[in-house]
């Protein structure tokens, strides 16, 4: 009988993800199609006749309110369908160029959050319960972790060129292909570059550790695991199984903030990510692709919400008897 109830709840959470999707592309569209400037503008030479521009204009669908334009512009996504690039890629479907790198920046900001919570839970075992002596080492990494990660990346990139300068050139040895920063290349060196100043920025790794640390020790004194102790059993299993909860959530929770700093970090390095398409689109006021990408990133930021809701339900039956 657990089913009925669960499901009701996952339809209810996914109605709702669904309706957020629709509100948020709304205030996405609105706000790209009321910017300053006329896209028709930026894709049109000097002197373009009135007429020709009209046309175009109707062509992208520019030519009506934004109120309809975005209705139409509902209906034409819902089935795959988000316009055509007008700057970026002129011509080309917005999914054929927005795909391929949204899945690269997927996979980076997926991987840096993980990077963070295998270190961070690492961390959190090997330190244990907080003390005075810990400070030595916590103090100096609050510091180091709390500059946004823009900032990390601009200095991580000078400090990689002044390294390859001084040491690598000046010693007769061959450059690396992904020097100076930035510059395009095909190596993968420059997307850990771009994971370590994401971990390594906003706090993101410290978030993590604080937070696994005071999960760790508040299960360790729970009233369960001290019984499973008592009869001699082993409690890691116990305890990695509550652990998956606070995880799910710490990870969602904290995607947001790795897929906007994810933006300025991949223009920083050069790296055909969809941060660095969005970057570029933006400043060609390429409107269907600026629209198309930003309501990738915030599908992805509602669908695994979405996820680690339905997972959390699973695992806790409280969360349905809670209503959530």
């Amino acid at each position: 009988m657990r089913a009925v109830p669960l499901i009701l709840a996952a339809l209810r959470r996914l109605a709702g993800s669904a309706g957020l999707l629709i509100g948020a592309s709304f205030i996405i569209y609105m706000t790209v199609r009321l910017a300053p400037g006329d896209a028709v503008d930026a894709i049109s030479p000097m002197g373009t006749p009135p007429e020709v521009k009209a046309q175009l204009a109707a062509e992208f669908g520019l030519d009506r309110d934004p109120v309809t334009g975005y209705f139409a512009w509902l209906a034409r996504s819902a089935v795959g369908d988000f316009g055509e690039s007008l700057v970026f890629s002129p011509g080309e479907s917005v999914m054929a160029v927005a795909l391929p790198a949204f899945k690269r920046t997927v996979l980076l900001s997926g991987l840096t959050l993980l990077a963070a919570l295998v270190l961070g839970l690492g961390l959190a075992i090997l330190l244990g319960e907080p003390g005075p002596r810990q400070q030595v080492l916590t103090a100096p990494a609050y510091v180091l972790t709390a500059a946004p990660s823009f900032v990390v990346a601009v200095l991580f990139a000078q400090g990689m060129n002044w390294f390859v300068q001084a040491f690598v050139e000046q010693g007769g040895y061959e450059t690396p292909p992904w020097f100076p920063i930035p510059i395009y290349s095909e190596s993968l060196m420059p997307y850990v570059f771009a994971g370590f100043a994401m971990l390594a920025g906003d706090g993101l790794f410290m978030d993590w550790f604080n937070t696994l640390r005071a999960e760790l020790l508040s299960l360790k004194q729970a009233q369960f695991i001290t019984a499973v102790r008592a009869k001699g059993a082993r409690t890691v299993g116990h305890i990695a199984r509550n652990l998956v909860v606070p995880v799910l959530s710490g990870f969602s929770a904290r995607l947001p903030l790795v897929l906007g700093s994810v933006v300025i970090v991949e223009y920083i390095f050069t790296l055909d990510g969809a941060g660095y398409v969005l970057l570029e689109a933006s400043r060609a006021r390429d409107f269907p692709m600026v629209v198309g990408l930003s309501v990738l990133f915030t599908a992805t930021i509602i669908v695994v919400s979405l996820i680690a809701d339905l997972v959390r339900a699973l695992i806790d039956p409280r969360e349905v008897a809670r209503g959530g």
